[in-house]
C-alpha cells in the first residue's frame, strides 16, 4: 500500500513509472481502504489526475474511481473558492500598505502544482512581518473577519509570541491564518537571517499580484512543518509529496507510522511532545502567565471543546 500511495502522489506523473503503477492497482483487494486512506492524506486530487493521465481508469473500479474523480472536482471547485476570497485579503492588506507572502497550499498550487486543483487545501496561510501581523489581524476583523474562542484572556496580551501565527480568522466559511514568522527557531534555520518577506518572489494569480517564498527558504519552511508535524502526531503524504515536487533528491522520508494513519493526535505521547514545543516557544517572562491561561481556560473555549 506505501508503495502506491506514494506512486500516485507524484507529479507530473513519469511515463517510467506507468508500468509500476498498472501492476500495482491491478494487486489492490480493498478499494474501499486505499480510496480512504488516499482520502485521508490530501491526495485524492493528484490520485485521481494521476490515474486519469496514465489512461489505467479501467484498472479501478468503477465506484472508487468515481469517488476519486469527484474528490478531484471538488478540489478544483473549493481551490478557485478560496483563491477568490484570498484575493479580498490580499486587497484588504495591500490598500493598507501591509505585504502578505503565501505559504504552502495556496502559493504551491498557483506554482508548480499550475494552478489545477491538485494541491488540496482548507484555508490559506499567509506570512506577515512581526510588527504588521497584529494590525493585519486586528485590521481583517474590522473587515467582518472574525476568531474563535480565544483560550485565555491573559494569552491575548501576548499573542504574537505564542506559536509562529496568530488565531485563525473566519469570514463565510472562508479561513485565513496570520504567520509572523516560519520557523520555531530563526537562529537554527535561518543562520543567514534572511528576511522571508523581503526575500520572497513576485507571481502573478488570476491577473493578481501575489508573494512566495524563494525556492530554498519555501523548501526549508517545507521540511520544518513536515517535522513539526511529525512531532505532533499528524502527517499526510500531501505533506511529503510538497517537499519531493519542490526537490526529488531529498532526503526526507515519509514515516512508515503514518502510512495506515495520518493523524495519530490524540496519542498522548504526541501531545505531550507538542505542547512541550509550543511551550519552548513562549518567552520566559510570559511563560507563567501561559500556564495559567492553560489551567484556568475561558468559559467561551471550554463551550467549544465540549
Amino acid at each position: 500500500m506505501r508503495d502506491l500511495l506514494l506512486l500516485l502522489c507524484r507529479y507530473p506523473f513519469e511515463e517510467s513509472n506507468r508500468k509500476a503503477l498498472s501492476e500495482m492497482l491491478g494487486e489492490v483487494k480493498d478499494w474501499h481502504k486505499l480510496v480512504e486512506l488516499i482520502n485521508a492524506h490530501g491526495i485524492i486530487a493528484l490520485a485521481a489526475y494521476n490515474i486519469k493521465e496514465t489512461g489505467l481508469e479501467a484498472t479501478v473500479p468503477a465506484e472508487a474511481m468515481a469517488i476519486l474523480e469527484n474528490g478531484y472536482l471538488q478540489s478544483v471547485v473549493r481551490n478557485t473558492w478560496l483563491t477568490e476570497h484570498w484575493k479580498e485579503v490580499n486587497t484588504i492588506l495591500s490598500d493598507a500598505g501591509i505585504k502578505h507572502v503565501l505559504l504552502k497550499g495556496m502559493a504551491l498550487e498557483h506554482t508548480i502544482y499550475g494552478s489545477r486543483g491538485l494541491r488540496q487545501m482548507n484555508d490559506n496561510d499567509i506570512l506577515l512581518k512581526r510588527e504588521d501581523s497584529l494590525k493585519a489581524w486586528y485590521l481583517l476583523q474590522q473587515k467582518g473577519f472574525s476568531h474563535g474562542p480565544i483560550k485565555s484572556a491573559l494569552h491575548k496580551k501576548f499573542l504574537p509570541d505564542i506559536g509562529k501565527h496568530l488565531p485563525e480568522l473566519y469570514k463565510d466559511g472562508y479561513a485565513v491564518e496570520i504567520h509572523h514568522k516560519i520557523f520555531e527557531s530563526e537562529n537554527e534555520t535561518n543562520k543567514d537571517n534572511i528576511d522571508p518577506v523581503d526575500s520572497s518572489v513576485e507571481i502573478t494569480i488570476g491577473g493578481t499580484k501575489a508573494f512566495i517564498l524563494s525556492n530554498e527558504m519555501q523548501m526549508k519552511h517545507l521540511i520544518s512543518h513536515f517535522e513539526r508535524h511529525a512531532l505532533e502526531g499528524s502527517v499526510q503524504i500531501r505533506q511529503y509529496a510538497d517537499i519531493i515536487l519542490l526537490d526529488k533528491t531529498t532526503s526526507v522520508v515519509m514515516p512508515d507510522k503514518f502510512i495506515s494513519n495520518p493523524h495519530q493526535t490524540e496519542n498522548k505521547v504526541y501531545r505531550k511532545a507538542a505542547y512541550k514545543k509550543n511551550f519552548a516557544t513562549v518567552p520566559a517572562k510570559y511563560q507563567l502567565r501561559y500556564l495559567i491561561g492553560d489551567i484556568f481556560p475561558s468559559v467561551s473555549w471550554m463551550k467549544r471543546t465540549v
